[in-house]
């Protein structure tokens, strides 16, 4: 197979991971990014004044799950290397179920369930750096992409998409050339009108609503203070009406993030600053964690609200919409982000897709069918989950707000409800 030059659009982290991905494989790597937003000098300054208006999820709570940091682990080493001497701290399952279970033997696969305590910001900086070090990506910041760049296929008589057509920072309008084109371009993906635009059926979507909505402030440590206990790098209480989040991160930096239903009107009052505070005052574990004599802020309340669990596809009865043009990411499937999953499940994309290109770089058809097939395999369960997950979150919420209790097992004919009980 012949190396390919691969058009990424979006330099977020899903972006910059199929970047990873590919160009370690030996392909040439263009991204273009929309957002002008040139790399400050340190993790410190971007976590300070990098605007990334087309990732807002930077300023709020995160923790790398156990399965990007084994990707990174295995594909990046000396990108694990760099985070954790940037603050990052892994926080091992097996130390935590020794702290509250004792010398209990471990199963097969338990030393590789480690997660990362590192803010989102701090993540996609040194992973920019990282994939900008390399010399393998040639990453444009400021360039729009408008639509596709497409004709036929004279095999299939599929659109075959040959690269994009951006708006450069001057404002001209330039072809972008490529022999494959990923979409890493988040939520707001504009795929829905591009690949109609070259010929292709409507794009079918499934949206559901997450059911939630939530915000987050950033807290550092004082120095010499010692935190309270982390509880193995993520504290959770559930309090019915208000679920909260105090997430360790780097650099002795941490998070606390309020999440309720979007329905709950007085409780809309915490995504704004004097809302917020005036709840941390009055959770004692959170009024613990806040105190003056142990942090102080260091960043403003923002909210994350309008949140949906959404999926597209772009294959249909065996055939691709298009070939020569996948997505990753948000851009395909994402899900409620307060589970944490959006990372994960974009880098497990991005390195399906290189596999998938390795083996069937030179046949785009069987290209496209492959990488369908790995999303339904590694990906499209988590989604299905949360759609669940979610869907029950919404009619508790619903069936608290009549006043009633969602979790009484019992049916007034006497019988025992199941849905309530496994809640």
């Amino acid at each position: 197979m012949q190396t390919k030059h691969v058009v990424v659009i979006g330099g977020s982290v899903a972006g910059l991971g199929a970047a990873l991905a590919l160009s370690r494989r030996g392909h040439r790597v263009t991204i273009l990014e929309s957002d002008a937003t040139p790399l400050p000098a340190s993790h410190g300054e971007a976590f300070e004044r990098w605007k990334r208006r087309g990732s807002p999820q930077t300023r709020h709570s995160h923790a790398l799950l156990a399965r990007l940091r084994n990707l990174i682990r295995d594909h990046a080493p000396d990108l694990l290397e760099k985070l954790l001497a940037c603050g990052a701290e892994e926080l091992r399952f097996t130390e935590r179920a020794r702290e509250l279970f004792g010398d209990v033997p471990p199963e097969d696969g338990d030393e590789d369930i480690v997660a990362l305590a590192c803010r989102r910001i701090t993540f996609e900086w040194i992973l920019r750096r990282h994939v900008l070090d390399t010399g393998l990506v040639d990453y444009r910041d400021g360039v729009a992409v408008e639509r596709l760049d497409a004709g036929r296929d004279a095999a299939t008589g599929l659109p075959l998409v040959k690269g994009v057509w951006a708006k450069t920072p001057d404002g001209a309008t330039e072809r972008v050339p490529g022999d494959l084109v990923v979409d890493a371009s988040g939520r707001g993906s504009k795929l829905l009108r591009w690949l109609p635009e070259i010929g292709t059926p409507p794009v079918r979507e499934a949206s559901s609503p997450c059911g939630i909505f939530y915000t987050t402030r950033f807290y550092r440590l004082l120095d010499g203070v010692a935190a309270p206990s982390f509880d193995g790098g993520i504290v959770g209480v559930d309090l019915g009406y208000l679920k909260i989040g105090i997430f360790a991160g780097d650099s002795r930096v941490f998070s606390i993030t309020l999440a309720a239903s979007p329905t709950d009107t007085e409780m809309r009052r915490v995504l704004r600053r004097s809302g917020f505070e005036t709840a941390v005052a009055a959770i004692p574990i959170t009024a613990e964690y806040t105190s003056p004599a142990i942090s102080e802020p260091v960043s403003d309340v923002h909210g994350m609200a309008n949140l949906n669990n959404t999926r597209r596809w772009l294959v249909e009865g065996g055939e691709p919409h298009a070939l020569g043009f996948v997505a990753v990411g948000d851009s395909l499937i994402h899900t409620n982000p307060i589970v944490g999953r959006g990372c994960s499940l974009a880098w497990t994309a991005a390195f399906g897709l290189a596999d998938c290109v390795d083996a069937h770089g030179d046949d785009l058809r069987a290209l496209a069918l492959a990488y369908d097939a790995r999303i339904e395999r590694d990906v499209v369960p988590y989604y299905a989950l949360q759609v669940a997950q979610d869907a029950d979150a919404v009619e508790v919420a619903e069936t608290q707000q009549r006043g009633e209790d969602p979790f009484h097992t019992t049916n007034p004919d006497g019988s025992q409800n199941p849905k309530a009980f496994l809640r």
